[in-house]
């Protein structure tokens, strides 16, 4: 029989139990909060300090979980309670720890190395977990914190750094009930591992050097890759991290109900340190994610409406901070979260009086601006035009173990900072997110637990996007055909569903015969080896072709490669249609920053999405010569019969690319004078500025590199 601990773990984190969207306490208002490095002001100072965070537009500041929180509701000043147990991460004290662990392991390979302290399984740590709680929560829950963050970037590592956590006994017990949940038999574990276990207490995960060991012989004898025996034991652990987080806050709720519960600082989409996205929705309250491999807007598409979202600001420069603050407030952010170190200072803590520095000054009219117009976006409803990414767990495994291969036995080098900008996959799938941007579309994220639910139909969607999914469950492959042949697109570019979700290589692509294609599931590439497709805009990018062994079967192809590789291979299903892209997708949130480099690629999906019923409500083009102008990004949003739209530009970021020296935003960081589109004759004013546009359908505006336009569009009287 299982655990109770485990029962409990287990339904928590698959997202069984149904999420209460609820008004926490004080998120009506944008919170500007401040993160202080150093040494903390004393008792007779810290009259000055908060008088001071309230003159430059703070509303709370984070407080320290063995601290007293009396200090700042005394003050008439907000708090939120940080870093409650640090046992969910491996940094600052517990750094030493985790070093240990994987030095012994990369230079020994011994599994002895691999027990996770505390393991999220072990009862003893929930024994402890309960008393800290309870202690923690019952020092400052009288005093109405705005927020309880469980850990500052947590995670089962050291980030999203590849490390193979975890082999502790408990684990490794639960483990084994979980696998038995998956498989039924031990017979069906063997057949799907390619195992010959005894008896289910003798099941062990491999770990990344079995792994690879055993990739290295699979393809020298020709055979197909099967990684089940490694990617169920990263599924598991994905479980075991989001399920102690979400069983975390239900022990806060137990001793203090009217106030969120999350995490800070979380990572990108990894098959390391516990982040699939998807669980890691369902057991938070609230999150400050790192905009990293597009974490804020899967995120966004995940979280209950009215989860508090919030973003960390470093550094100096104003500008920047401003269009990220900005940009996210669009995404509807409730709040800022400001570090402040010895670097770069808000207000001088080294002099008695305090002072405002210069970056505090440059700061104070941005919280003005952002308190007074956020609050009025919360309320709104975001409209979408009916497109769904795909979010794939089991891809992100697969593709990091197909991307690994270049390390060889070095792959624990894949550090989280190297994998941001060398994930395929994430590159792959910022490319169709910024595509769809520049188009004017909006879309949402959608989980591969949503797609087996039947979300696509329920929720009607027009078009799926499948970017390298590469894994899929046969349910996944089953509700998606069921979706074209009621009326859906499907678009996916290459390797489709050639394993399944324990990233297990089949003999074809599951959905092979809904593409109508051949030879689907051949070699994995770096790049496109298909040769390049006839440019519709010359002087753009070549598309290129992916593989050059893809056939149309059943399918029409209606271009090809110059190497004779057909691409944009369409089928047609019931009611709907499928196009197998056959292309090389990685380098478009490239090609987007220096136009025209990107436009064929925009030419291609603009027509692709109209011939499926979909098209940008809103037209941005210059004001001068009426070209469709790139890199805007479009909002809208609505209440009643009131409209609104919010238009940016729409630059790369260090943060989702990576410190990359080929990311340049020059052509994007210039003001533009545009003429907009309207879908219909109305009064239009600035949310922002307050500016009256009078009545119209159609608008002349210069929109400046760093901050939005925002306009209310009313019906006329």
């Amino acid at each position: 029989m299982k655990p109770a601990r485990w029962v409990l773990a287990a339904a928590l984190a698959t997202g069984l139990h149904a999420q209460t969207v609820r008004p926490w306490r004080g998120w009506d208002r944008y919170q500007v909060i401040m993160w202080s490095a150093g040494e903390f002001p004393g008792p007779s100072a810290f009259p000055i300090w908060i008088q001071r965070l309230k003159e430059l537009g703070f509303t709370a500041e984070q407080c320290p979980a063995s601290d007293d929180s009396r200090l700042w509701p005394d003050r008439g000043f907000g708090f939120y309670v940080d870093s409650m147990i640090p046992e969910l991460g491996f940094h600052s004290a517990r750094a030493a720890l985790y070093k240990s662990d994987w030095q012994g392991y990369t230079t020994t390979r011994d599994k002895k190395f691999l027990s996770r302290s505390p393991s999220f399984e072990d009862p003893a740590f929930w024994v402890q977990a309960k008393q800290k709680v309870q202690s923690i929560v019952s020092r400052h829950a009288a005093n109405k914190p705005l927020l309880y963050n469980l850990r500052d970037e947590p995670s089962l590592g050291s980030f999203t750094s590849p490390m193979d956590y975890s082999f502790n006994p408990s684990t490794l017990g639960a483990f084994r009930q979980w696998l038995q949940t998956q498989y039924g038999t031990l017979a069906g574990l063997n057949r799907e591992w390619e195992t010959s276990f005894a008896r289910w207490d003798d099941v062990t995960p491999l770990t990344t050097f079995e792994i690879k060991d055993r990739e290295r012989l699979q393809l020298n004898r020709n055979q197909r890759e099967n990684y089940a025996p490694w990617a169920d034991h990263r599924a598991f652990m994905d479980i075991s991290f989001t399920g102690a987080i979400d069983r975390l806050r239900s022990l806060v709720h137990q001793f203090d109900p009217d106030t969120p519960v999350g995490i800070a600082g979380s990572q990108l989409p990894s098959a390391w340190g516990g982040y699939d996205l998807w669980r890691l929705s369902r057991a938070v309250d609230w999150l400050e994610p790192y905009d990293v491999g597009g974490s804020r807007k899967i995120l966004a598409s995940f979280l209950p409406p009215g989860a508090p979202m919030l973003a960390t600001v470093f550094g100096s420069d104003i500008a920047r901070i401003r269009r990220q603050l900005w940009r996210l407030a669009l995404y509807q952010d409730r709040g800022a979260i400001v570090w402040d170190d010895a670097d770069s200072r808000c207000i001088r803590k080294d002099v008695p009086a305090m002072p405002v520095t210069p970056r505090g000054m440059d700061l104070a009219p941005l919280f003005a601006e952002l308190k007074t117009v956020a609050p009025k976006l919360f309320a709104l409803r975001p409209e979408r035009d009916r497109i769904a990414i795909h979010y794939s767990q089991a891809s992100i495994r697969a593709y990091w173990m197909l991307d690994s291969r270049e390390d060889g036995d070095t792959w624990y080098r894949r550090l989280a900072s190297y994998e941001q900008t060398h994930s395929r996959l994430a590159r792959v799938r910022d490319s169709f997110a910024r595509i769809l941007e520049d188009l004017g579309l909006d879309y949402d994220f959608v989980s591969y637990e949503q797609v087996e639910n039947d979300a696509l139909i329920q929720q009607g969607y027009k078009v799926l996007i499948l970017p390298q999914s590469i894994a899929m469950s046969a349910r996944e492959c089953r509700r998606i055909e069921a979706f074209v042949r009621a009326g859906g697109t499907v678009i996916a570019d290459n390797l489709t569903a050639a394993m399944d979700e324990h990233c297990r290589r089949l003999a074809t692509g599951q959905l092979d015969d809904l593409f109508g294609i051949r030879g689907s599931a051949t070699l994995w590439r770096k790049s496109g080896e298909a040769g390049a497709v006839p440019p519709a805009v010359p002087s753009a990018s070549r598309l290129q072709g992916f593989d050059p062994d893809v056939k149309a079967g059943s399918a029409t192809a209606r271009a090809a490669t110059s190497r004779g590789a057909p691409v944009l291979i369409e089928n047609r299903t019931g009611k709907g249609r499928t196009i197998y892209l056959n292309l090389d997708m990685h380098d478009y949130g490239k090609l987007r920053l220096t136009p025209p480099q990107g436009e064929n690629y925009t030419e291609l999906f603009g027509k692709l999405l109209r011939e499926s019923g979909v098209q940008a409500a809103i037209q941005v083009q210059t004001a001068s010569g009426r070209q469709t102008l790139p890199g805007v990004r479009v909002w809208r949003y609505s209440n009643g019969d009131v409209h609104y739209v919010a238009l940016m530009r729409n630059p790369e970021f260090d943060s989702e690319l990576g410190k990359d020296s080929a990311v340049v935003n020059k052509a994007l960081e210039q003001p533009v004078r545009i003429h907009v589109f309207l879908p219909a004759r109305s009064r239009l004013r600035d949310l922002r500025t307050g500016r009256d546009f009078g009545v119209t359908a159609e608008l002349d505006a210069d929109l400046d590199p760093w901050s939005p336009l925002i306009l209310e569009l009313t019906p006329p009287h």
